[in-house]
């Protein structure tokens, strides 16, 4: 069967607009997690949403509060990926469903390596040598979100997020001086972070 043609173009230029809107929250949430930006994240609920994230449920007020010091507590770096998205659009509501992975390194001893992966793990950690070298946690699965359009503004109303698979191992390193080890370019986990400035160069 053939589409129909779009009848309504306001409709039509409207519904960009609006997915446009709800991809940008999808985004920025993984910008706030990673940068551990508690301000931008908080920004991205309204304030009687609510979420549900595997370890977490409650408000979505208290969750970002939680999930920004958990995260500068355990990891030493993030990088959260939205791959791709399924958005429906009813009026001044929305439902969408997104797949990500997430990228973790935590750093630490024998202790901080047993608390989050398990005694088993680190114990043979510190056998084989690597407990000192870093440790990735890689998952991935969907963000489930309800979405509502207040006052012209979308924001989350509700996130259910599922994690579907997870795979932890030992960061891997290059010899002193290879070529992998000097390829070194630092992300800052807060508002000094290069994308800050850039944004802010064009007062955004």
């Amino acid at each position: 069967m053939s589409q129909e043609p779009i009848q309504n173009t306001d409709a039509a230029i409207s519904s960009i607009l609006d997915r446009f809107a709800i991809e940008d929250l999808l985004t920025s949430y993984a910008r706030a997690i990673d940068r551990l930006d508690i301000e931008l994240l908080k920004s991205l609920y309204h304030e009687d949403a609510r979420t549900e994230h595997a370890w977490f449920e409650g408000t979505a007020r208290d969750f970002a509060d939680k999930v920004i010091a958990f995260s500068r507590d355990t990891f030493a770096s993030t990088m959260h990926h939205v791959t791709h998205t399924h958005i429906a659009l009813n009026g001044d509501a929305a439902a969408a469903e997104s797949y990500y992975y997430a990228y973790h390194l935590l750093e630490g001893d024998i202790d901080k390596v047993a608390g989050f992966f398990g005694k088993s793990y680190a114990e043979r950690c510190a056998e084989d040598g690597t407990i000192n070298d870093g440790h990735e946690f890689i998952s991935g699965g969907r963000y489930v979100d309800s979405l509502t359009k207040r006052e012209g503004v979308w924001r989350f109303a509700n996130r259910e997020t599922t994690v579907e698979w997870k795979h932890f191992r030992p960061a891997t390193h290059g010899d002193p001086g290879s070529g992998i080890e000097k390829i070194v370019a630092p992300a800052g986990r807060d508002r000094n972070d290069v994308a800050y400035r850039a944004f802010a160069a064009i007062g955004r």
